[in-house]
């Protein structure tokens, strides 16, 4: 009687202590699994940061697409003020530092500010007249300004150095048409950048448009209205 006495009190009591054994199963398990939770939450922390991260803008660079009107700003205006600034003590400490000079009207080009472009491509070409880039860059500030006279000058200017300069000959052929709505002269231009460019890589689009020029309109055709130009030229 004492005997069952005994064991039917041990079946009320809580568990047995566990074995040494048991213990270290439990331990690695929870380690396993707080370990894992760790990766997980590196992870997505991870890929939450780089959502969210800032993309660097790109850098200020000289110009190569053909003119437009009101090109948008193609760095952040935080960085352009700091690249601004150490140009500007560049040409501080040398007034005559080309490369600063070409690289602030760069930058003032790629803001938008085609005033200010025009007028430190001009302190460039003051040292380097002789530059067909610069040269053409700066008149296709004035082309931004709506001034197509003045840029149509500056591209002359380029052709003088290098006849055969390819940006200068399409932005020239494009100030033309429409700035001017001379056809003939954007034809002469268009048809020496092809000519003295054959592997220039816009080349079937411009000769596309140049036979699309040289086509007679159709039959019944309405009358082609004349090009307004930029608003605001001067007539």
């Amino acid at each position: 009687m004492a005997t069952q006495r005994k064991q039917q009190t041990q079946t009320k009591q809580g568990p047995r202590p566990a074995t040494n054994e048991t213990a270290a199963r439990l331990f690695l398990t929870g380690f396993v699994c707080l370990c894992i939770g760790l990766g997980i939450g590196y992870l997505f922390g991870k890929q939450s940061a780089g959502v969210s991260a800032p993309v660097a803008s790109m850098p200020f660079q000289a110009q190569t697409s053909p003119p437009s009107q009101g090109q948008p700003p193609m760095q952040n205006p935080a960085l352009a003020a700091k690249n601004e600034a150490g140009l500007r003590a560049l040409l501080m400490a040398n007034p005559k530092n080309l490369d600063a000079l070409i690289q602030l009207g760069n930058l003032y080009y790629d803001q938008g500010q085609h005033l200010q472009a025009v007028e430190w491509y001009g302190k460039a070409l003051d040292i380097d007249p002789r530059n067909p880039n610069v040269r053409t860059d700066r008149g296709t500030s004035y082309w931004n300004l709506n001034r197509p006279d003045e840029a149509i000058a500056e591209f002359q200017k380029s052709l003088q150095v290098d006849p055969g300069h390819a940006q200068t000959l399409y932005n020239m052929g494009l100030v033309y048409l429409q700035g001017k709505n001379n056809i003939a002269e954007t034809k002469k231009a268009w048809q020496k950048l092809l000519a003295v460019n054959p592997n220039y890589p816009n080349r079937a689009d411009i000769e596309r448009q140049l036979a699309s020029m040289a086509a007679p309109p159709p039959v019944g055709a309405p009358a082609a209205q004349k090009n307004a130009g930029p608003a605001g030229q001067k007539k």
